[in-house]
């Protein structure tokens, strides 16, 4: 279906085209901003197929925010796509990616307007955004103990108590490179530990995927791994047969599948005669591949065959709760490996990783972490579905800067670290021309505390004057407990990445808008696609 149909388009230039892309600029930050925080607020947004949702989330806001006017949809537009990068190498941060672009894009347009040149406001821009990450570097804490991760967890979850120690109990028990997985659940969020594996690899045919999606699911299959490849349909029809017997399905790990292999097993799973889904190995060389899929056969509980007419018994034949397999990726949740077979295979890879160069090292590391990959299953809750699109975007968030925590450390929160680094903007040493660009940044930086304390319902004024004459970069103010303090000690902490990207983001894409002298703008037809109900997710 097409959604756009282009016919003419026209170009708006200099201060007209700022104009009308900040305007919606300005209505996605003013929207996503009511979020900010722990006082954050409401929003909630109508959907077409009447399922209305109240969300706290700031992504969430600021990808529905759409405009009518063309022009001002594309600078509304800019700020989605900016906030989605935001999150998608932070995990969180995105309202205070927009809130950074669309305060500089609309303190920096008064001044071109007023005659400044954009090109020195972006240079100064630069050089001051370069000093606050240097900066932010510096302060940062990269011990992360147990009571600093749930402190994170809580924070980026609105301070809901279950979310928190859901995400907690799947980051402890699965580690930060653990598969989460989220699913629609009962009235309470639970969370379920099992063993889960991660393959990189994808169905080769989309008819795999089952009718209306983009994944075939099989639950409880049998699994078969190969090393010999599998080029003619008579070396798997026995085990076809056998495992069609048992009504399961069959999920096949080879080195490669002949194309007559492939089209035989789709045809058996199209005509619903056994539900079959295969993916191949391929590897640098054969004996990779063969150590891939012996790894597999392991951590699947099956025989690591080279000869796949000799599988004559389904005790063969690996088990698993469920398979998920799209066209990029295969997750296989829940197998019963041998823990001894395991413990071998781990030290195996240990012994060959201390001989090896640093192109195999990698590899043998990625091996190494599959071992201890575990897979958690959240069961989202909620009283009603609006509640359970709530409670996913807290743990969504939560998740994502918790991983993120372990990944980079950590920056004390609520608007401290960026309050604090806009006072050594007074003291960089720049060509007087860039000197605008540079206090333009200054005022941003001030900007996310401010708006924490408006959402909290109190006068920023004096708050930021404090914290301004304050020489410990980690006091801060707690907007949910009303006072001053040690932010670290309080728990109010912000992801080091979550605070670098929102700052990398915002000022990118601000500067871009400041610079823009010319828009063109196709006139089109919009037909709105229709939205799917929230089935699963995996991060």
């Amino acid at each position: 279906m097409k959604l756009y149909k282009f016919s003419t388009s026209h170009i708006v230039f200099g201060n007209k085209a700022r104009q009308r892309l900040l305007l919606g600029v300005s209505e996605v930050k003013k929207a996503g901003v009511l979020t900010l925080g722990p006082q954050g607020r409401n929003v909630i947004i109508e959907s077409e197929t009447g399922n209305h949702r109240s969300t706290k989330d700031g992504v969430t806001v600021v990808k529905n925010v759409m405009m009518k006017d063309r022009l001002s949809e594309m600078g509304a537009a800019m700020i989605r796509q900016s906030s989605s990068q935001t999150n998608k190498f932070a995990g969180d941060g995105t309202t205070t990616s927009a809130l950074i672009a669309a305060n500089i894009f609309e303190i920096g347009q008064k001044y071109v307007q007023a005659g400044h040149n954009p090109i020195y406001i972006t240079r100064g821009l630069k050089e001051a955004k370069n000093k606050v990450l240097e900066y932010l570097e510096e302060i940062k804490t990269t011990e992360i103990d147990d009571q600093l991760l749930y402190n994170v967890a809580k924070v980026s979850s609105n301070y809901d108590d279950n979310l928190t120690n859901i995400v907690f109990k799947a980051i402890k028990e699965i580690g930060v490179n653990g598969i989460v997985t989220i699913e629609p659940g009962g009235t309470d969020s639970v969370i379920q530990i099992q063993q889960g594996i991660q393959i990189l690899r994808g169905f080769m045919h989309e008819k795999f995927a089952d009718k209306g999606t983009i994944k075939c699911i099989l639950h409880y299959p049998f699994i078969l791994t190969s090393k010999e490849p599998i080029l003619q349909i008579k070396q798997i029809l026995p085990i076809l047969e056998l495992v069609k017997n048992t009504n399961s399905p069959l999920f096949i790990i080879a080195s490669d599948i002949s194309e007559e292999v492939m089209s035989q097993l789709l045809y058996n799973h199209t005509k619903d005669i056994i539900k079959v889904c295969a993916i191949t190995i391929p590897g640098m060389g054969q004996q990779f591949s063969n150590d891939l899929i012996d790894d597999f056969s392991i951590l699947c509980n099956s025989q690591s065959v080279e000869n796949v007419q000799s599988v004559k018994q389904l005790s063969q034949l690996g088990r698993a709760v469920k398979i998920e397999v799209s066209n990029t990726e295969t997750m296989i949740i829940g197998t019963s490996p041998d823990e001894q077979e395991i413990e071998n295979r781990k030290n195996l890879i240990k012994n060959q990783l201390e001989n090896s160069n640093n192109y195999s090292a990698q590899t043998l590391k990625d091996r190494l972490i599959r071992f201890d990959g575990r897979t958690a299953i959240v069961y989202i809750g909620g009283k009603s579905e609006i509640e359970m699109h709530e409670n996913r975007d807290k743990l969504v968030d939560s998740l994502n800067a918790t991983k993120s925590t372990l990944k980079n450390g950590i920056l004390p929160g609520g608007g401290t670290a960026l309050l604090h680094a806009s006072k050594l903007l007074d003291y960089l040493q720049i060509d007087p021309e860039y000197q605008l660009g540079v206090q333009l940044l200054q005022k941003t930086l001030r900007q996310p505390i401010k708006q924490l304390c408006r959402n909290a319902g109190i006068n920023e004024g004096q708050i930021i004057q404090a914290l301004l004459e304050e020489t410990d970069y980690n006091i801060g103010f707690d907007q949910k407990r009303s006072c001053f303090g040690n932010m670290i000690d309080l728990g109010v902490i912000d992801s080091f990445a979550v605070v670098k990207h929102s700052l990398l983001d915002g000022v990118s894409l601000g500067s871009m808008l400041l610079s823009t002298e010319a828009a063109i703008v196709l006139d089109k037809n919009y037909t709105p696609t229709a939205l799917n109900k929230y089935k699963k997710e995996a991060f």
